[in-house]
């Protein structure tokens, strides 16, 4: 099986620790941060919604963000701590998804918005081979407490 290697300054991609609930119109989930920069929960809620929207296809399709229509964030200090992160799928058509993403800390919103993804058919760039597996990987490991073997 081929390895997909990314660089970047984080210490992991998958930046969401667990997934504790799905079915075919919410995701929950959860993350822990030290000290993180505000747009590090923006991307775990992104990375939370595009989980949800493979799952819904049944992980044959790429998944991906096509924008962020509002993101509200109650303060503008790093993340420190334990945040329960879930979404609500508002609308979708074929190929289009809309979320309203949250991350509450204490059961206090901190993080909140409206989430716009796509999907689209693999190609030669977005690779089936690669891709499909691979997240159905990650996904099975959050799923199951087990994010060291994502």
């Amino acid at each position: 099986m081929a390895r997909i290697t990314i660089r970047c300054e984080a210490v992991s991609f998958v930046l969401v620790d667990g997934i504790t609930e799905s079915d075919s119109e919410t995701i929950k989930g959860y993350k822990r941060f030290e000290r993180a920069p505000v747009h590090l929960g923006i991307e775990s809620l992104a990375q939370l919604g595009a989980l949800h929207v493979r799952m819904t296809v049944a992980f044959a399709r790429h998944a991906f963000l096509l924008g962020i229509k509002h993101c509200t964030v109650r303060s503008g200090d790093p993340l420190s701590g334990s945040y329960t992160l879930r979404g609500t799928l508002t609308g979708c058509s074929a190929s289009a998804f809309s979320y309203r993403l949250e991350a509450l800390k204490e059961g206090r919103v901190e993080i909140q918005g409206e989430f716009l993804f796509a999907t689209a058919e693999y190609d030669a760039t977005f690779r089936k081979d690669l891709l499909q597996d691979h997240y159905q990987r990650v996904f099975s490991c959050l799923r199951n407490g087990s994010k060291s073997d994502c």
